[in-house]
């Protein structure tokens, strides 16, 4: 059976990718399967996540790097 992998780190974690979510630790509903160590990291984290939409309909490396910048600071607030 194929293991899910933590969506911060990309890590093989313990739980395979069938494993109903109410029956694992460290899963994020919106955001996927997180490993121990960045579960236990809380929220003291100093990355974010960029949805794939975001890369798909923004080619240009600048307004895409624009699109991010924008994506980062609305998370500060």
């Amino acid at each position: 059976m194929e293991k899910d992998h933590c969506v911060l780190c990309g890590v093989e974690t313990i739980y395979d990718k069938l494993t109903h979510i109410d029956m694992r630790i460290g899963y994020i509903e919106g955001a996927g399967q997180l490993c121990p160590k960045c579960f236990d990291a809380g929220t003291n984290r100093n990355s974010f996540l960029v949805p794939e939409w975001l890369v798909e309909n923004y080619p240009n490396n600048q307004e895409l790097g624009s699109k991010v910048r924008e994506l980062y600071w609305e998370n500060k607030k």
